[in-house]
């Protein structure tokens, strides 16, 4: 008797996946982002504990009652229910324009990481998983997948470790997310700016000059942000102030963030060597692309080998036209220079006026132009919708499928600076898309952050072209984390392989350089012209102008990132880091400097770019082959684009990534068209 009532209750969890701490995020449907510090953190402990209340349960079930949906459906509710609290919550710490619900979310990071480490540290949970698994279950496809992804899990978080090492793997991993949260605390909050005269201002453009503050003495305020930083650097004649921003700008996050990376980095090879592997890229590689340390250290190299003699010619480029402009002999390009020289090359002989351009792309008018672009390509629309959001600042869209009207996600977007904020550029999902116990599917909310010029002194936000490549990038990740149809959690949103999540977004960034889509999203903001055609000849023309030394720059941040991770010993970072960047991309690291302690790809809880910077080169192999199709079957092919959704958007991880890209394409995806993309002919 008693042995049959377990097996009917082991249908229902004792706290119901979704009805406690989750659903209290929503109000009337909607995400609330009203929160109080104290909200927060109740929120998550009443999170972590249905979530422990209902693996307690699943694990008592006797092995003769299991099925897929007491055990491992019952494993995904019960970890999604508790996973979207932090995961959504912990956001805020990087949105949200109150300080102190800002430093609550942060400290809620780290909880909700750990409560994740805790959950693939419990053996009983695994052993019902394995007690399941191996009675080799007929299953459906996308279920058989969800059971492969969840032993996998828990397999590469340790399982077959004995007690003592398993409670020190536990420890440096608390340990680790403690380092982490600390480094982006202190990026986030880092503050210092540079006061420059308006003598020192000059090569800059009128708007940009406007809408600096201004010292109690006159002098005008650049700061550290993007939208300063950049322009400042590309366009300021005083080579003085330039190395003065760049100095600040590379000592981002302080000496303590070089610590805490350090420190991080032994942490990370400790717990790799608990699990047996020789390197920490030996545990993190097989469940990407590349699979192996030698494949991504051969990947890197060859591309280096492949782009160095473009990249030295741009050089060489740059300090001829400083040597003429100058007067001087030039024999080396630093940091502060290169943006500069290389923004006075494209000026000179490509005709590229990043000012001028940027009048003919306000922002909202870049917007709307992106949305009719790519609506059409993907048969969706974009509605403005009146949804709660965290700050004034914030716009939020709703992606309808054109053709039914079904809502496919809620699209959050937060483009300008201020205080506290997220300092780069970046999309997150707050939840994704998946199957509730009712059998309606969770509406997905996604959100662009940006640093974009804001408007000011009657000057609409706007544009630099390489934000708009920005903006288009993102909207790629919007659309693949909104599309993704699966019914669980795990296959959707950003869980694919990490080295093939950059696909979408980088495809994207295409269409900003087609002539007929740049006359589509500008609009002088003064005339309402779009760009001319001669600019818009010149701008496609210097497409590859100082790609080279993009790229080659992007190959040492990734090598750094993998050599970094990849030393059986202590690393001194700041020592690694300068000889690597002068070798590799020619440019030394400015003396007294620390970049690394700003390098936050590598330090992120909930992104896994440890290991993982090349990812965007590795994707931008698949995306460039890809987007050779429209360039043969029509740029604006909406069939195609159809097809692009059904294969490559739509699927989430349900199949191998490999898989998906050759459904789409027909074939095995190869290099030639990323090759042929740089100005480099196939051998």
């Amino acid at each position: 008797m008693n042995k049959m009532m377990m097996g009917l209750a082991a249908f229902v969890l004792p706290c119901a996946a979704f009805a406690g701490a989750y659903g209290d995020m929503f109000k009337n449907g909607h995400l609330r982002f009203d929160y109080t510090p104290q909200e927060i953190s109740a929120l998550e402990a009443r999170a972590a504990d249905e979530l422990n209340q209902n693996l307690d349960f699943l694990v008592r079930i006797p092995a003769g009652d299991r099925d897929f949906n007491n055990t491992v459906r019952a494993l995904e509710d019960a970890y999604t229910s508790y996973w979207f609290v932090p995961k959504n919550l912990s956001l805020l710490a990087y949105f949200h324009e109150n300080a102190s619900v800002r430093e609550a979310a942060s400290a809620l990071e780290a909880k909700g990481s750990q409560a994740k480490a805790a959950v693939f540290a419990r053996k009983d949970v695994y052993r019902a998983l394995k007690e399941y698994a191996e009675a080799a279950p007929a299953l459906s496809h996308e279920d058989a997948r969800l059971l492969a992804k969840w032993m996998e899990r828990y397999e590469r978080a340790g399982m077959a470790l004995d007690g003592k090492d398993a409670a020190l793997y536990a420890r440096l991993n608390t340990e680790r997310l403690e380092k982490i949260t600390r480094y982006n605390v202190n990026l986030n909050n880092y503050k210092d700016e540079l006061a420059v005269t308006r003598e020192e201002l000059d090569g800059l453009g009128e708007t940009f000059i406007n809408r600096l503050e201004r010292t109690p003495d006159g002098k005008y305020i650049v700061t550290l942000k993007y939208p300063d930083y950049n322009p400042f650097m590309a366009s300021a004649k005083n080579e003085k102030a330039r190395k003065a921003l760049q100095e600040k700008f590379a000592r981002r996050g302080g000496k303590e963030n070089v610590k805490l990376l350090e420190d991080t980095l032994e942490l990370r090879r400790r717990q790799a060597a608990l699990l047996g592997y020789k390197r920490y890229p030996d545990y993190v590689l097989p469940v990407r692309m590349a699979k192996n340390y030698k494949t991504l250290e051969q990947f890197l190299q060859n591309l280096q080998k492949e782009i160095t003699p473009l990249a030295q010619a741009e050089l060489k480029n740059y300090l001829k036209l400083k040597e003429e402009e100058t007067g001087r002999k030039a024999t080396e390009m630093t940091a502060w220079e290169l943006p500069y020289w290389s923004n006075q090359y494209k000026k000179k002989y490509y005709r590229v006026d990043s000012d001028k351009i940027k009048e003919y792309f306000p922002a909202d008018k870049v917007i709307s132009g992106m949305f009719d672009t790519f609506g059409k390509l993907f048969g969706v629309t974009f509605e403005k919708a009146s949804l709660p959001v965290w700050h004034r600042d914030v716009a939020v869209y709703q992606i309808k499928d054109k053709k039914t009207g079904a809502l496919i996600s809620n699209f959050y977007m937060d483009l300008y600076p201020r205080d506290g904020k997220y300092t780069h550029a970046a999309t997150w999902s707050f939840v994704d898309r998946f199957e509730l116990p009712d059998g309606s599917f969770q509406t997905p909310s996604v959100v662009i952050a940006a640093n974009f010029t804001p408007a000011g002194n009657g000057v609409p936000s706007l544009l630099e072209h390489g934000e708009v490549e920005t903006l288009f990038h993102e909207f790629g990740h919007v659309l693949q984390m909104s599309m993704a149809t699966s019914k669980y959690a795990t296959l959707t949103g950003d869980n694919v392989a990490w080295d093939y999540i950059e696909t979408h977004s980088q495809l994207l960034e295409n269409w900003a350089w087609q002539p007929e889509v740049l006359k589509s999203i500008s609009a002088h903001y003064q005339t309402g012209e779009p760009l001319p055609d001669g600019m818009i000849e010149a701008l496609v023309k210097s497409k590859n102008a100082g790609v080279a030394s993009a790229f080659i720059r992007q190959n040492f941040l990734g090598q750094f990132d993998l050599a970094a991770h990849a030393a059986d010993t202590r690393v001194d970072t700041t020592r690694l880091y300068a000889r690597m960047m002068k070798d590799i991309t020619g440019v030394p690291m400015t003396p007294g400097t620390w970049p690394q302690a700003s390098f936050g790809h590598i330090m992120s809880l909930t992104d896994p770019y440890d290991v993982g910077y090349y990812v965007y080169a590795w994707s931008l192999v698949i995306a460039e082959d890809i987007f050779g199709e429209f360039e043969r079957q029509g740029l604006f092919n909406e069939a195609l684009g159809l097809r692009l959704r059904e294969y490559v958007y739509m699927p989430g991880t349900v199949y191998d990534e490999n898989e998906m890209v050759e459904k789409f394409l027909g074939r095995p995806y190869n290099d030639r068209a990323f090759l042929k993309s740089l100005g480099i002919e196939a051998k």
